[in-house]
Order: structure tokens, then sequence, then C-alpha cells
């Protein structure tokens, strides 16, 4: 496993933890990541993609929700709902990253941790977002 992905698995135990109420924010890096026998290159990035993604929770789960249909946002899965977030804060807030490897990261990691569909799920979500950010961008450059 490469060392992006060690981080966004770890950046998922942490934001499913903190979501069961487990862990407080700033109790994040110093009571799990510490403690993790990592590169502090992974726990950084880890920690980034967490940080980011708290910081950014209201406007990362409005477009979630905005994008799923027939469905309840609050009954998603944990885990699904923590690997949506964190990979939605790569699209909107991280262009160093490219979108299609956020969004394969996240196809496989939901692969691993979550149901057999969920793959299908989450690819949908995040290409709703990706082609929603395009637009935008478009129409920035337009002058819209």
């Amino acid at each position: 496993m490469g060392e992006r992905r060690k981080s966004r698995v770890i950046a998922l135990q942490m934001l499913f933890s903190a979501d069961l109420g487990k862990l407080e924010y700033i109790d994040l890096k110093k009571d799990f990541l510490e403690e993790l026998d990592e590169e502090p290159k992974v726990k950084a990035f880890a920690f980034e993609l967490v940080k980011g993604t708290i910081e950014n929770l209201k406007e990362i789960d409005d477009a979630i929700k905005n994008r799923i249909k027939n469905w309840d946002f609050d009954r998603l899965a944990n885990v699904d709902k923590n690997i949506l977030r964190f990979a939605a804060y790569e699209l909107l807030f991280r262009d160093d990253i490219p979108v299609p490897v956020t969004i394969n990261e996240a196809i496989e990691i939901a692969k691993s941790f979550s149901g057999p569909e969920a793959g299908k799920f989450i690819n949908g979500i995040l290409d709703n977002i990706k082609k929603d950010i395009k637009i935008k961008k478009e129409e920035y450059r337009n002058g819209a």
C-alpha cells in the first residue's frame, strides 16, 4: 500500500472515531497519530486530511447531501460517509491532488472497508461533485 493510501486509511479511521464521539478533534493528533508506527509524512498527510475535513465539514457535508439521490445523508454508513468526506475535501480544497487519483483512492478504500456496492456509490457521488467543480471553474473563467 502506498504512503498516500495509508494516510487516507488512517484519516478514515480518525474521522470514523471522531464521528462516533470516541475522539475529540484536539485529541486526534495527540492520542491517535502519535501512537501509530508510521512514517512522519504518512501521519502528516493523514492529519492534513482530517484537519481540512473537520474545518470545512459543513461545506463538505452540504456538497455530499446535494448529490445524494433518494437517500438520507444521516442514514449513510459511517464508513461511507467519512470516505466521502475526506475525498470531497480533496476535490473541493486540494488542487494539488489530481481528481482521478482522489476518486480512485476513495473507491478502492470503500471496496476494502465497506460493502460490495460502496465503490459504485462513492464513485457516483464524487463524480457529481467533480462535474460541479468543473462547471464552476468554467463559469469563473468565462466571467459568469
